[in-house]
């Protein structure tokens, strides 16, 4: 009997895998070597010097020894010697790093100091480990600038070798032989074939820990290191700016055991579709059993279906692409909560319109489908993000479930939404609109403090020597972040739109910053506008906002940081109704 040969295209995704991952191994052994042989020893040796005891020691020998190549990189060779538990013994380690490199000016500064310190016959100051007295060093420092610069290698190549075997190794493969299924393309896919889908917080929890190790390591010893010498020479803004680096990897960390407490919490959930696959023009319905989480009357869950354009861009002045999304459709909805054994099961459908795009694999440009499950009003705080199937077959299954984008429960969770970022009031012949400052600080705080922390990265590693352009690089992506969360604080509008036109007053912490006011002969219609997306891991979160567009065309923003397009079509339908202009 002869064996089956594997379909051709399965094939040549599998040698696609194999030359991917061949071609991402260096990278990835660069970045996780310099993490296991360089960083990781380097803070090792520093944490347990730190309780070595201070002697004496007098200089043999002191030489700043220099290496052409490239460019020259210094080195310092030294023999000294020392007395420990009664006897006198000689050592030659001279630093923690003991590798020539041209990373600031440490090793000539080093050099010099040994040099000088033996031609006049003075001792120096030596670091003995009391368990091994033939454990010595001369600068026990912890050296950022040269931390950093390793730390470049092991998050850039590192990372990108690591991602791109990862994103490889989840990409779509054939689960059965396309020829036998070449109607029905969702059944290529492992992750879909048996209509069991999993979610995608297990490479949250990874990616969580990831990020976390990798900065804590880099942030902590900096900070232990240098904050209390800062301190003390009162350098306030520099201590503040390396707290904030420190900062921002405690929150990290907070974010890496939240997900995986929720990650234990709830288990491996599946979600199952009913139809299978989705079906554009027809029906996307599912249920999701949560067997951790006991039934009660008052529980309520939001499910968000979205379709997602993947593509690549290049900005202005750039030579290289950047990977962006882009909101093609949304709906939102409430699924029906129903006791199932001793847990709760949730089972929902969408009406999903015709003319949408499929899911396609992931390539330079693509299109996904992307559902979001969370709870709401609760302190239950489940949050889940399943990439499915959704295809053109026009299935519908109208007697599953009612349809949940319009369940009586969502026109409230809208104005709730709404109440938590403005006022809104009606006045004679309109409407009045105040949103606060830092209206939306559960987004701009975590990118202060990740601005804060970059620009101390930049700041410290200049400091301690690490390459102009290292510094230069990271000041400026740390600024334009902190600048950006502080101005989304910090700003508050104020709007009057109605039969007398339109006034809107931007303010900087109560300063004017800037105020507009437009005859009522001068408007068109009122328009929603796509802000900017928040990514958290699998996890995607569109901001709206809402703009008053003119005759000449110009447009002037009259309420912003909206939370999905389905609040901010709520607001516009409220402004649309109370002033009686057109929207669109």
């Amino acid at each position: 009997m002869s064996r089956r040969k594997p379909p051709r295209n399965a094939q040549q995704a599998r040698s696609s895998r194999w030359l991917l991952t061949l071609f991402a191994l260096p990278f990835a052994g660069v970045g996780v070597g310099m993490l296991l042989l360089s960083v990781l020893p380097t803070l090792y040796d520093w944490t347990r010097m730190q309780s070595w005891q201070p002697v004496e020691a007098t200089l043999l020998a002191a030489s700043l020894d220099e290496h052409s190549g490239d460019s020259s990189t210094y080195s310092v060779s030294a023999r000294y010697r020392v007395e420990g538990a009664g006897r006198v013994l000689e050592g030659q380690r001279v630093a923690i790093s003991e590798g020539a490199d041209n990373i600031g000016r440490f090793q000539q500064h080093l050099g010099t100091r040994l040099q000088q310190a033996l031609a006049r016959g003075e001792t120096v100051r030596a670091w003995v480990n009391p368990a091994n007295p033939a454990d010595a060093v001369i600068d026990r420092s912890l050296r950022g600038g040269l931390l950093a610069f390793k730390m470049v290698f092991v998050l850039l190549f590192g990372g990108f070798g690591l991602g791109l075997i990862l994103f490889t190794w989840r990409s779509p493969v054939a689960a059965i032989p396309p020829g036998k299924n070449a109607g029905s393309p969702w059944l290529a896919r492992r992750a879909w074939a048996d209509n069991q889908i999993r979610s995608g917080k297990r490479l949250e929890v990874a990616v969580a820990w990831v990020f976390a190790t990798v900065w804590n390591l880099l942030a902590w010893p900096l900070a232990v290191a240098h904050l209390p010498q800062l301190w003390h020479q009162a350098n306030r803004p520099a201590a503040a700016a390396l707290a904030a680096f420190a900062a921002a990897g405690l929150g990290l960390l907070v974010w890496a055991v939240r997900a995986t407490r929720d990650a234990r919490r709830f288990g491996d959930l599946r979600l199952v579709l009913n139809p299978f696959p989705g079906a554009i023009g027809g029906d996307f319905g599912a249920t999701l059993d949560l067997p951790t989480v006991p039934w009660r009357g008052d529980q309520r869950f939001l499910v968000t279906l979205r379709c997602v354009q993947h593509y690549r861009t290049r900005p202005a002045g750039e030579n290289s692409t950047e990977a962006r999304e882009r909101t093609v459709w949304q709906t939102e909805g409430m699924p029906q909560v129903l006791p199932h054994g001793n847990g709760t099961r949730l089972r929902f459908r969408f009406a999903v319109p015709g003319g949408l795009p499929a899911s396609e694999a992931p390539a330079t440009e693509y299109h996904s489908w992307r559902l979001q499950v969370e709870s709401t009003g609760s302190d239950l705080g489940l949050d889940r993000s399943f990439d499915v199937p959704v295809y053109a077959t026009g299935e519908a299954i109208p007697g599953m479930a009612p349809d949940a984008a319009r369940h009586p429960g969502l026109p409230p969770l809208r104005e709730a939404r709404l109440d938590e970022i403005s006022d809104l009031e009606t006045i004679p012949g309109g409407v009045r609109l105040y949103q606060p400052c830092a209206r939306a600080w559960r987004t701009q705080a975590p990118l202060a403090v990740m601005g804060g922390a970059i620009m101390a990265m930049g700041w410290l590693a200049g400091r301690e020597g690490a390459p102009r352009l290292f510094s230069i690089a990271f000041g400026t992506l740390g600024g334009a972040l902190l600048v950006l969360a502080l101005f989304g604080l910090g700003n508050s509008l104020r709007v009057e739109l109605g039969t007398r036109g339109l006034r809107t007053e931007r303010r900087i912490l109560g300063l004017m910053l800037h105020w507009r006011q437009v005859p009522p002969q001068d408007i068109a219609r009122l328009r929603l506008k796509e802000s900017y997306t928040t990514q958290t891991s699998t996890r995607s979160t569109t901001y709206y906002r809402i703009q008053v567009e003119l005759r000449n065309g110009q447009a002037i923003t009259v309420a912003d940081s909206l939370r999905g397009r389905e609040t901010a079509e709520h607001l516009l339908r409220t402004l649309t109704g109370r002033t009686g202009y057109a929207g669109g």
